[in-house]
């Protein structure tokens, strides 16, 4: 058992820690925000986390980007013919950057550990704070084809990865959410296994979003923030969708009214399209990855393994 971890397999590790209510950054620090490519910050990392920089062709020469990454207990990265794994790319929410995610990249550590989580790879690749890991209206913010080029490729390169889409996973938070449902659906022959949105950002209505959050992304196009939006996406390969059957769920705390009306109308046209998904509602919970994950804590855990039940075991 890790050090300062606790006993009962039920319990909740790391410890929630309290909601301190929604961030709200500055005017400069948003202008910032279009050039975090890189998290820096990372001096007092839990030991199970490690940090890497990766190439980014797809902005130019000698481009970069930073991830966190966990590999699971036992990986040894000297053993080069040793067991392949799932990767689950954990994806950060909006004005927030890579360390977001260090508190559900520990508890699922801790999930392997305790063998409640099936052995997995686990990356939280740094993204622009405000671009919803999509690429923007204009290009000059290449997210999403980042994502499914650039990272993918040195994660394969790094790590002993099980190299096919139905071993590559997405779970994100809020904007993270969103992204991880928008790269799921738009990338489907890179990331074919599953998709978790914890509160994701799925409002229909661009005037909803506010300027701040999306002005960047979306250039005030409604048209082209419905063309991202997880319903367009869904709805352009459904019948591949029906057949293949992701795992896909959506998951929003109790306490979140803010994001609540999106959600019922996902859960309604997820069931109108008749396309698998599991959802859920976590009592008192707020806007808030650590209080939704910690709130399902191990009923959370069999989502992940009916999606490493559906893995494609190749490795090249």
């Amino acid at each position: 058992m890790t050090a300062g971890t606790p006993a009962d397999d039920n319990e909740v590790y790391p410890p929630i820690p309290p909601y301190r209510g929604r961030w709200h950054p500055s005017k400069t620090l948003l202008d910032c925000y279009n050039h975090m490519w890189i998290d820096t910050d990372v001096w007092e990392l839990p030991d199970c986390i490690t940090y890497e920089l990766y190439s980014q062709p797809t902005r130019g020469p000698g481009m970069q980007g930073s991830y966190l990454v966990v590999t699971p207990p036992g990986y040894d990265d000297t053993v080069v013919d040793g067991p392949r794994y799932p990767v689950l790319y954990w994806l950060h929410g909006g004005f927030s950057c890579s360390r977001h995610a260090a508190w559900s990249l520990q508890f699922y550590y801790r999930k392997m550990e305790l063998g409640k989580m099936p052995p997995v790879i686990l990356v939280a690749p740094q993204s622009l704070p405000k671009g919803r890991f999509i690429d923007s209206y204009d290009g000059t913010r290449p997210l999403g084809e980042i994502m499914q080029k650039d990272l993918v490729k040195a994660i394969d390169e790094r790590y002993r990865t099980i190299r096919h889409p139905s071993a590559r996973w997405l779970e994100g938070h809020s904007a993270g959410g969103y992204g991880a449902f928008n790269l799921g659906l738009k990338y489907p022959d890179v990331f074919g296994g599953a998709m978790s949105s914890l509160a994701g950002s799925f409002r229909t209505e661009l005037a909803q979003e506010g300027l701040p959050v999306t002005y960047d992304t979306y250039n005030g196009s409604q048209a082209f923030f419905t063309a991202n939006h997880a319903l367009t996406l869904l709805n352009k390969i459904l019948p591949r969708i029906k057949q293949e059957k992701p795992e896909m769920r959506l998951l929003i705390g109790g306490d979140d009214v803010r994001l609540r009306p999106a959600h019922e109308h996902m859960w309604e046209q997820f069931d109108k399209l008749g396309v698998p998904y599991t959802k859920a509602i976590i009592p008192n919970a707020p806007h808030t990855a650590e209080d939704v994950l910690g709130g399902l804590n191990n009923d959370g855990m069999k989502f992940w393994w009916d999606a490493r039940a559906k893995v494609v075991e190749e490795s090249a």
